[in-house]
């Protein structure tokens, strides 16, 4: 059994928008812990959503080397892929590193106030890089049709998973429905 659906090129679609979302909500609450001076456990939630959005990450990385090895780009694809992976190198170590930073100042230093607005100056130059990252991954996807299959291919793919569903559960295949064959166009009698 496979992790990556039938009509997913790869898993890496499946789990980037985790760290993306993650991150600027560690980054939201963040900024609510500065303003809020006495309130550490919102500091300590920000500090949990780095960590996870890091974690998350480091995953997003990892599958998007792989789907990039497998894919095999060229051309402009293949040097706005190279740019993608180096911006996605630079984001993901960032917050690795910076999460454990996080992580020492939630629970074991007693950081004063300038070093907490320095850190939240970090992790705005880490959303950076990330809002970067994923604005190249984007221009892979819509500009490039990167990890994008056609849609006949996809329905194919999809129709052939239901058929061996079908199959395994012992139920008939569902039926295909072609659709009506186009009608030419009629001249104008004018």
């Amino acid at each position: 059994m496979s992790l990556v659906p039938a009509w997913a090129p790869n898993l890496h679609p499946l789990v980037v928008h985790f760290p993306i979302a993650l991150l600027f909500a560690a980054a939201a609450v963040d900024l609510a812990g500065l303003l809020m001076q006495e309130r550490k456990p919102v500091r300590d939630t920000a500090t949990w959503l780095y960590i996870a959005g890091a974690a998350s990450a480091v995953l997003a990385y990892f599958t998007g080397y792989a789907a990039a090895q497998a894919m095999g780009a060229s051309g402009a694809a293949a040097a706005l892929l190279d740019a993608h992976t180096d911006r996605a190198f630079v984001a993901t170590w960032l917050f690795a590193f910076f999460a454990s930073l996080r992580l020492a100042m939630s629970y074991i230093l007693r950081p004063q106030r300038a070093l907490r607005i320095g850190a939240f100056a970090v992790a705005l130059v880490g959303l950076g890089a990330l809002g970067q990252t994923a604005r190249l991954g984007a221009r892979l996807v819509f500009e490039q049709g990167l990890g994008v299959r056609a849609v006949a291919v996809a329905r194919a793919a999809a129709e052939q998973a239901e058929r061996a569903s079908a199959d395994r559960a012992g139920e008939a295949p569902p039926e295909h429905v072609e659709a009506p064959p186009e009608q030419p166009e009629r001249e104008d009698p004018e």
